[in-house]
């Protein structure tokens, strides 16, 4: 089953084109790694699978509900008369899409005057009026699924950057959502810490979580992903499975792209 799709995705920024037609899906239990360089569209691209920025034109399915379609060329987002990002954050519509999907940051978004308990719990309480009791104890479940149940009552300066996004992790997790989207999650780590998150999310794919994780890790990309999608220029130059793709590609301009990362 297809948890999520997106058809003929474009995007502009003043009249410059970003994301140019892209279009793929995302079946329940996948793990999908977008790969590409700086600049290549792929975090727009994240950033317009989970709301925080509108197409110009195509089509989006959560859950096959028709989220975005597509009018003589522009994109009409279900509950909402024009494009802009005000509209979004302001549509019911697409306030119920997004309880289907959690976020992580590259830099953990963490708010940094509450405590670790605090960041995780707040969102399914005042949000989706969950009970409190049971989101404490879902929150200390993931807490200690993470490793850091003991950070719980600590604020974010007091952890570590691995901790951090790992409270991060298990803030997305408590939503219980469908898919989980990851931005670039260990961009701002060293690689030590690097390794620690990489492994959480490893054990995450191993359960069969849904994933689509941008990410410039590619043995994580090839030893964890089921397949790849290798963006440049706004345009998906070649899609397939991670470890064909990623160990032997076919696109002269994704061997090119891959030898940087040979050791």
């Amino acid at each position: 089953m297809s948890l999520f799709e997106i058809k003929n995705c474009k995007k502009q920024f003043d009249g410059n084109p970003v994301i140019d037609g892209i279009s793929f899906k995302v079946d329940e239990g996948e793990v999908v790694a977008i790969i590409g360089s700086s600049g290549s569209g792929k975090t727009t691209l994240l950033r317009i699978c989970t709301f925080l920025e509108y197409m110009n034109d195509g089509e989006m399915s959560y859950l096959g509900k028709k989220v975005v379609t597509s009018e003589n060329g522009i994109a009409k987002y279900i509950g909402q008369n024009k494009l802009s990002i005000d509209a979004m954050n302001n549509n019911k519509e697409l306030t119920k899409i997004k309880n289907y999907f959690g976020l992580v940051f590259q830099n953990f978004n963490l708010f940094p005057h509450w405590t670790v308990l605090k960041n995780i719990i707040d969102a399914p309480i005042s949000v989706e009026k969950r009970n409190k009791e049971v989101v404490i104890d879902r929150a200390m479940y993931y807490l200690k699924k993470m490793g850091i149940e003991n950070k719980a009552y600590n604020y974010p300066c007091e952890l570590s950057g691995g901790q951090q996004q790992r409270v991060a992790i298990a803030r997305a997790l408590c939503m219980e959502p469908k898919i989980i989207y990851f931005d670039e999650p260990t961009s701002a780590l060293d690689p030590e810490l690097t390794q620690e998150v990489l492994r959480v999310i490893k054990e995450l794919a191993n359960e069969k979580r849904t994933m689509v994780i941008v990410t410039h890790e590619m043995n994580f990309a090839r030893d964890v992903a089921d397949r790849v999608i290798f963006v440049d220029n706004g345009v998906i130059v070649e899609e397939g499975n991670a470890k064909e793709v990623i160990s032997n590609p076919k696109m002269e301009r994704t061997k090119k792209f891959l030898q940087k990362y040979e050791d």
